[in-house]
């Protein structure tokens, strides 16, 4: 599970967590019921590497808090300065 955000009409969002994804898809959990468009955009952040994934949404199906739809495009965003998955971690000195 992870978190994600949903943007629709512009500049409406909710928080949302990601129960199951896959290459064509996701199932997501959302903070409160609400009915979700039947296009939005997810966003999902990655903390680790700073890079954040835009993915354009299309609703399948929804029942309560609980969603399922699948991906029409994947649009990746930039790197946070300085981060990059190659120096995450520390070189281990020889012994």
């Amino acid at each position: 599970m992870k978190g994600a955000r949903v943007e629709f009409e512009g500049s409406r969002t909710f928080d949302v967590t990601i129960r199951d994804m896959s290459e064509g898809g996701v199932k997501l959990k959302l903070g409160s019921p609400f009915a979700l468009p039947k296009a939005f955009t997810l966003v999902i952040h990655n903390p680790n590497t700073g890079i954040a994934e835009k993915r354009s949404c299309e609703l399948r199906w929804q029942r309560g808090d609980q969603a399922g739809a699948q991906f029409t495009t994947v649009e990746i965003q930039g790197t946070a300065p300085g981060v990059r998955p190659a120096n995450l971690r520390r070189p281990v000195a020889p012994t």
